[in-house]
């Protein structure tokens, strides 16, 4: 019997749940004249730390100024002095994390996280140039004389201007210059925002050929090289190890560093007293995927690199099973995991898929078995090499007034001539009726007796459900009451009797 033919409906019940607000961007730490105009419109006001940076913002630094934004799954962008940034769009709703800066003056340097969602999109904008970027981190922006460029520590990113499109790697500089072909530089310290300063006014020198610009940009690095070597020799950070997995949206990150040298990770920014130190990164439940936060260490007023922190944040799906009911045929399970991480739940019955859903949120349902015993198998989807399935047999007996149908009528009489003997042996019909999909599954034990003797019984055909016989024996001259008892698995018993005469 296919048990597919018994699958009669699925049920999900979700429990409350509060529907994801967009969350925005903030501002984590202002250093001198920073100011903003709320959605491009009024007159420009000081920003403060943790004001909220919203689509079409737009915030301008000022000389030896500087602020700090962090984006809810944990990426930070730095404006750097003299620049005038415009947030097109910030969205981070559930799995959708979109983003786009538009550069209009200066520079920015930017830490942005791996965008898991497949609707999530990174992109940094100048007036000619598009770069689009996905787990990296870097310097970008426009030199005075408005070209744009683009360098990355780490990743990778695709710049694209006026149908060009340059692929930029780790360790890599790219301006575009007008009326040019596009300048590539390599360079240990590409992403550094002092590279980037000084590289682009080689960059604004019409004078200066793609050959000159990366002469000067060899000798920029060595000496950026040559000045972080020698803070780090000075200076130190021990940075305590982290796990591999972590499945809550913030970690604990712990760091001994030299007295006096500043450090920062993300948007926590602290000065060393030689003791140990706790940064807690945060981010947006719904960011899941590979994180990996730089601490940037300031000392006699130049900043380096000096740890970087990579991890990956998930939370595994899993499903559990509360209870079952054998008479309602019910199983109550509830998943966790789900919520902000959408993905299947497929359950099946002795191999075979009997529903698969999607979900995005965390619930309590129920789930109609098939009648019978079967072995289930709950499947939710994790990543490769997490199994959290779970196996359990389940047992499905409905009550449904079950009947008993005796074939012949309730009584039957019959005459025989002495001479053919004291007993006879008559054999009993009858049929069980109102089982699903008539199955003997359900049925726990058919007893059929006379005055306390019970009699074999074995399975007939049936047109209206279950039949059984029995051949009983009966005395002449007497009434005989057999007797015929049901037991089901369902908990009902039914009771039936046909009455012989013997003459």
């Amino acid at each position: 019997m296919s048990i597919f033919r018994s699958l009669t409906v699925w049920v999900v019940l979700a429990v409350t749940f509060t529907m994801a607000a967009p969350q925005s961007a903030k501002v984590r730490s202002v250093l001198g004249d920073v100011s903003f105009k709320k959605k491009g419109n009024g007159d420009w006001a000081s920003l403060r730390v943790g004001a909220k940076v919203q689509d079409k913002d737009l915030i301008q630094t000022d000389v030896e100024s500087g602020v700090l934004i962090s984006m809810p799954e944990g990426s930070t962008i730095s404006i750097e002095e003299n620049a005038l940034v415009e947030f097109t769009q910030v969205l981070f709703i559930k799995d959708s994390q979109i983003s786009e800066v538009n550069i209009k003056k200066g520079l920015l340097r930017f830490n942005a996280q791996k965008q898991t969602g497949k609707k999530s999109q990174f992109k940094f904008k100048t007036g000619t140039m598009t770069a689009s970027i996905r787990g990296t981190d870097g310097t970008i922006g426009v030199t005075n004389g408005g070209q744009s460029f683009g360098s990355l520590n780490s990743g990778e990113m695709v710049m694209e201007q006026d149908g060009q499109e340059v692929a930029v790697h780790a360790q890599q500089f790219v301006a575009f210059r007008k009326g040019k072909p596009p300048v590539v530089v390599e360079a240990k310290n590409a992403g550094d925002p002092d590279f980037a300063k000084k590289i682009s006014e080689a960059v604004d020198d019409t004078t200066k050929s793609v050959e000159d610009i990366q002469k000067q940009a060899k000798e920029i690095d060595e000496t950026i090289e040559k000045r972080n070597e020698d803070l780090r020799s000075k200076y130190e950070c021990r940075f305590e190890p982290v796990p591999t997995l972590v499945n809550a949206d913030s970690i604990e990150i712990f760091a001994t560093c030299t007295e006096g040298m500043q450090v920062a990770i993300g948007p926590e920014r602290y000065t060393s007293d030689g003791k140990r130190m706790r940064f807690v990164p945060t981010w947006s439940r719904a960011a899941l995927g590979p994180k990996k936060f730089e601490a940037i260490c300031t000392a006699e007023h130049n900043s380096f690199v000096c740890g970087n922190i990579s991890f990956v944040y998930r939370f595994d799906r899993s499903v559990k099973v509360i209870k079952s009911d054998v008479t309602k045929c019910e199983v109550l399970y509830t998943t966790s995991g789900f919520r902000d991480n959408e993905g299947k739940l497929s359950i099946f019955a002795h191999d075979s898929l009997l529903k698969e859903v999607t979900l995005d949120r965390d619930c309590a349902a129920t789930f109609k078995l098939l009648p019978g015993t079967f072995k289930y198998k709950f499947v939710p989807e994790n990543v490769e090499g997490v199994d959290a399935s779970i196996e359990r047999e389940f047992a499905c007996f409905p009550k449904t007034g079950v009947k008993v149908k005796v074939r012949g009528g309730a009584k039957e009489v019959f005459k025989k001539k002495v001479s053919q003997g004291a007993s006879l042996y008559p054999e009993l019909l009858f049929d069980v009726e109102h089982i699903v999909n008539n199955d003997p599954a359900q049925i726990k034990s058919v007893e059929v007796s006379v005055g306390g003797k019970t009699y074999e019984t074995k399975y007939v055909p049936s047109e209206t459900g279950i039949g059984y016989s029995a051949t009983v024996q009966i005395q002449r001259g007497k009434m005989t009451t057999v007797k015929i008892k049901v037991s089901m698995l369902s908990g009902e018993t039914v009771l039936a009797t046909k009455v012989y005469e013997f003459r």
